[in-house]
């Protein structure tokens, strides 16, 4: 029996982690089928996207399930079969339908597919005449194979990005090119990776998703998760400036979703009187999604560490709302120490007041995250049975001392009645806010400020003291990482923070901070900011 006549079978768990290797040995197999070139694209092409569409979809929520591939030559025809045993999940009607969105694809790609849905599980056959020739689809199949390369998995994150820009540049003969991944964190997208004409300023530009059918294009496609053409390229349709400065005439925004979480938006630009086609939403949702899955699979080998698992999990995913108030908030590992102890917290108290806490645990890594994490929980608990902010400091600074000890952490912890336009803080070690309120220079909120959780207070009690907050008023909490710089004074850095702090809503602050200390000079230490702003009407 020839290599020819052995069929390849694989089984194993569906992880997209898998594909590429299986991808190489169906590969191998046609060349030793003598399969031509345009054929063993095909085949590989179309059981690549049959297995995706397994991983994607058979067992979104039952967790990671079996895969089974097959691939024989029978007399004049190529014969292809994959499989799962798990209980699929599409959003769309025409995901439903097709049993997936990749099968529209396998459907173009294979002279016949046939599709067997059941309870146990769904099962893809493929069938290729070995004498198939279709020469109209050189350049889909060039683009698909460019984009689905098994060689992009031994690349960084950043590498696969600018890599896969690069090709759909090219090959889509797009003059822009974009990825904006999604930071859950904050609703924002951050601009990642760019090529063309927006390359020349390419930077962490941030793009508030927001709720409803608002904002620019990239805001749009990541709200509603599905493709958009805009052909009327201004400020009110896409988010940077260049865009129309540079005289791009269409924009073609895909989001990027793996395993049915948002992960980015895809997004690329032309110039003249090329108008983007069904055709080109179609292949840059197929990049789209190896994107996505690139993005999912580097991230999930990055953030593997116990530590940064640990640090995520604590911070809020979505702040409060509240009557009266806006909240915003980031964290930024360090560049040189990475993650640590620093957190923020905004929670609701009895009475419909509110409770806002950050702080910044002593040390980096695991056992700082560990530690934070600890104390995080315990002021939550502490600050349901207690009014006051000094008391609940007080019994943390017990707590840490007896089940910490060597722990040191800087803490503020604030109490917010929005009716009454009133805050009161107690500062555990911890950097002074800022207020800002209209019409005046913003200052430095003239509290005491007691030792740190963990230094012992010698029987004495911690203070707190009253803050009035009035309507369009600012108030921003932050820890030294945000200000501190090994070329600089810390007192220099507390200045330009002054400066820098206004009076208007609290995205806009944190955005703005983010920007001025932190986009394009990497800080040292990790960074945690939170700021509270009382609306006019509040």
């Amino acid at each position: 029996m020839s290599d020819a006549d052995t069929p390849l079978r694989w089984h194993g768990l569906a992880k997209a982690e898998q594909l590429s290797g299986i991808r190489r040995s169906i590969e191998e197999w046609n060349e030793r089928a003598g399969l031509s070139v345009d054929l063993s694209q095909m085949v590989a092409l179309a059981m690549y996207e049959a297995m995706a569409n397994v991983v994607e979809h058979a067992y979104r929520d039952d967790g990671i399930g079996t895969l089974d591939v097959e691939l024989r030559r029978d007399r004049d025809a190529i014969l292809g079969v994959v499989a799962d045993e798990g209980h699929w999940h599409v959003s769309t009607p025409e995901e439903q339908h097709h049993r997936g969105r990749g099968l529209a694809l396998i459907e173009r790609l294979a002279a016949q597919v046939t599709v067997l849905p059941g309870n146990t599980g769904t099962k893809v056959r493929m069938r290729w005449p070995i004498e198939r020739k279709e020469p109209d689809t050189d350049a889909r199949l060039r683009f698909l194979d460019a984009v689905t390369d098994a060689g992009l998995a031994r690349l960084s994150t950043e590498a696969v990005l600018r890599e896969l820009l690069a090709r759909i540049h090219d090959l889509l003969l797009v003059d822009t090119a974009s990825v904006l991944t999604y930071d859950r964190s904050g609703d924002h997208l951050v601009a990642t990776a760019t090529v063309g004409l927006e390359q020349q300023i390419l930077r962490p530009t941030r793009i508030a998703v927001g709720n409803g059918n608002s904002g620019g294009l990239a805001s749009r496609v990541a709200q509603s998760q599905e493709p958009l053409i805009v052909d009327q390229i201004d400020h009110t349709t896409v988010e940077t400036p260049l865009l129309w400065e540079s005289g791009v005439t269409s924009l073609l925004g895909v989001p990027m979703v793996a395993a049915g979480t948002l992960v980015g938006v895809l997004r690329v630009g032309v110039t003249g009187e090329r108008k983007f086609t069904d055709q080109d939403i179609l292949l840059l949702r197929v990049a789209a999604d190896r994107l996505a899955l690139a993005v999912q699979a580097h991230s999930s080998n990055a953030e593997s560490s116990a530590t940064t698992a640990l640090q995520r999990s604590l911070l809020p995913s979505r702040l409060p709302s509240v009557a009266g108030l806006d909240f915003a908030g980031r964290y930024a590992p360090g560049a040189d120490l990475g993650v640590g102890g620093d957190w923020y917290d905004v929670f609701p108290l009895s009475g419909g007041r509110i409770g806002i806490v950050i702080g910044d645990v002593a040390g980096h890594g695991f056992p700082a995250a560990v530690v934070m994490g600890r104390l995080r929980s315990a002021l939550r608990a502490y600050a349901l049975d207690n009014e006051a902010p000094e008391v609940v400091l007080d019994k943390l600074d017990r707590k840490a001392s007896h089940f910490e000890a060597g722990v040191m952490a800087t803490v503020a912890y604030a109490v917010v009645e929005p009716t009454a336009g009133r805050l009161t803080l107690c500062l555990a070690g911890h950097l002074r806010p800022v207020l800002a309120m209209p019409g005046r220079p913003s200052e430095f909120v003239d509290a005491p400020v007691d030792p740190p959780i963990g230094f012992s207070l010698k029987g004495r009690h911690r203070r707190s003291h009253v803050v009035d907050v009035p309507p369009g008023a600012t108030v921003c909490f932050y820890t030294d990482g945000l200000i501190e710089r090994r070329d600089r004074p810390i007192d220099a850095g507390l200045a330009e923070l002054l400066n820098a702090v206004a009076a208007v809503p609290s995205e806009t602050v944190c955005a703005e901070l983010m920007t001025e200390f932190v986009e394009g000079q990497p800080t040292a230490d990790d960074v945690a900011l939170l700021v509270v702003h009382r609306t006019e009407d509040g």
